[in-house]
């Protein structure tokens, strides 16, 4: 495995385990996390500070919540400067676990040196926007809107 792709796992292992400071450690000062869609589903984030917050915070897609997971598969590649990775996940609220979301993905993780300088997030945001109308009262981050 490469230096880049065991960064890119290290990373991902840290981001799961919601260990901000080791995330922040992967990522240049100036790095920009763009995610699919409009805000606040979507949007993009400048600086370590910003982009730690909107991952850990889960600022991006529909937000903290009692979340059920599984993950299908992930298909990891590199190519010059980045890594990619193809991810298929299922995810459910607790208080719905009938409504499951399947979503693909895929990110395009670009390096400088031994750092992270950006994150490109290709979300199917559509499948959040679907998920939203039907449980938006249940989604603490869209209660108050």
């Amino acid at each position: 495995m490469s230096q880049r792709l065991e960064i890119a796992h290290a990373y991902e292992k840290a981001l799961f385990a919601n260990r901000a400071d080791e995330v922040g450690g992967y990522f240049t000062d100036d790095i920009v996390y763009w995610a699919a869609g409009e805000p606040p589903l979507g949007g993009e984030w400048h600086g370590r500070e910003a982009v730690v917050r909107a991952l850990t915070g889960r600022e991006v897609g529909l937000g903290a919540a009692d979340w059920g997971y599984e993950d299908v598969w992930r298909d990891w590649y590199e190519a010059d400067e980045r890594v990619v990775v193809e991810i298929r996940e299922r995810s459910w609220l607790r208080t719905a676990p009938q409504d499951v979301m399947d979503q693909r993905t895929c990110v395009v993780i670009r390096f400088r040196g031994d750092r992270i300088c950006e994150l490109r997030d290709y979300t199917d945001s559509h499948i959040y926007q679907q998920f939203l109308r039907r449980h938006r009262a249940e989604l603490p981050k869209f209660k108050a809107t």
